[in-house]
């Protein structure tokens, strides 16, 4: 059985760090791209993506994935650097 989006998300949040939405602007600045642009590049709507670079909410799994594509970045990638 596929776990739904919903499950996905919370097992994205779960594992996120504060340092999260720090590390996305990070990777999103050093793939030269502006929020708009990585917002229509993983298909969301800017607000949704800018929500994700606040912390006030979390990509699905699927959406990870896509974003790591897109910044040409790894999962682990998001993660502090420290940890």
């Amino acid at each position: 059985m596929v776990p739904r989006a919903k499950e996905h998300k919370r097992t994205v949040a779960k594992q996120q760090s504060p340092t999260f939405k720090m590390r996305l602007r990070e990777l999103r600045n050093a793939a030269g791209l502006s929020q708009a642009r990585a917002a229509k590049a993983v298909g969301v709507h800017i607000q949704t993506y800018m929500r994700w670079e606040r912390g006030e909410t979390e990509p699905t799994f699927t959406e990870l994935c896509t974003l790591a594509g897109i910044l040409g970045a790894t999962l682990n990638d998001f993660r502090s650097t420290d940890e």
